[in-house]
């Protein structure tokens, strides 16, 4: 077993986020801090207002991380958005942001008023406007979810998805995995280039409320229509991921399957659920007595 490893810092962390690579570390100080695990160390990234260029925002302060393997965005007070270290574009002052997240090469933002833009690499799908295309370096409104307000996104590998006020689900980017739960067989290993509705087995009346992405698979969190809470993971079988020597990561296209959460001992506890890139996880948080 690894020897567990603790990284102090001067400020309390506001945000994290990571990537294979390195994990950015957002301080309440303003700073931004990138540790790099091969190398055991911490640096400081200060990277804003360095561009020259006329089209640069005033500096602001770091309001959202996102990272990907081949993209690491940061957003600021300013509206401005970064491809750290390089200045993207900055949005006009009527747009505010709620969310960023990011796959392998794309990313996906949230506004407060539930428009959703995407940029990146689009080549798998995963820009969701019905095009195949190497890259769009500016964040673009994924027009097929215009006029639909969303309440949440994700993204991980080649895939997005995102969650409507209504509850729906919608899904888009690469099914090689079966992670879009779309269960129509011509969705099978292909790629998906606009946003699809996603249906629940049975037709089951489900309100979904959170959405979280891995590479090869979808979590979500989502009520009956009783209100009880149940988790569904469509693409990679993870029903056994306390127990790793059985755990699959083989392609799965029945579309969404409810997913236990671990059995509770004791007082009822309550339990927060996430996806990383190979696994899903619940978080269990103890309230004070």
């Amino acid at each position: 077993m690894e020897e567990r490893k603790i990284i102090k810092f001067d400020a309390d962390i506001v945000s994290l986020a990571a990537n294979s690579k390195h994990c950015l570390v957002l301080l309440a100080s303003g700073e931004l801090q990138k540790y790099d695990p091969v190398e055991d160390r911490v640096s400081g990234l200060n990277f804003l207002g360095i561009t020259s260029d006329n089209t640069s925002a005033a500096k602001g302060v770091i309001t959202h991380l996102a990272c990907g393997e081949c993209v690491t965005v940061a957003c600021t007070s300013t509206n401005a958005v970064y491809n750290i270290p390089n200045h993207t574009t900055t949005l006009p002052k009527h747009v505010r942001i709620k969310k960023v997240v990011a796959g392998f090469e794309h990313c996906l933002m949230l506004t407060t008023n539930g428009d959703v833009y995407s940029w990146g690499g689009g080549l798998r799908g995963q820009l969701g406007n019905g095009e195949i295309v190497a890259t769009n370096d500016l964040p673009c409104i994924v027009q097929g979810l215009a006029g639909v307000k969303v309440t949440d996104i994700a993204a991980d590998g080649w895939h997005s998805a995102a969650v409507t006020v209504f509850g729906d689900l919608y899904t888009w980017g690469w099914n090689n995995q079966g992670q879009l739960g779309l269960r129509d067989p011509q969705h099978r290993e292909r790629v998906v280039s606009l946003p699809q509705l996603v249906s629940f087995p049975g037709n089951e009346d489900v309100t979904v409320e959170k959405v979280y992405c891995g590479i090869g698979h979808t979590v979500v969190e989502a009520a009956d229509m009783e209100g009880s809470k149940h988790v569904w993971v469509a693409g990679w079988d993870l029903e056994k991921r306390f127990n790793y020597t059985e755990a699959k990561s083989s392609a799965n296209f029945e579309g969404f399957r409810k997913l236990d959460a671990p059995v509770q001992e004791g007082p009822v506890k309550q339990f927060e659920v996430g996806a990383g890139a190979h696994l899903v996880y619940f978080l269990q948080r103890i309230q004070d007595e």
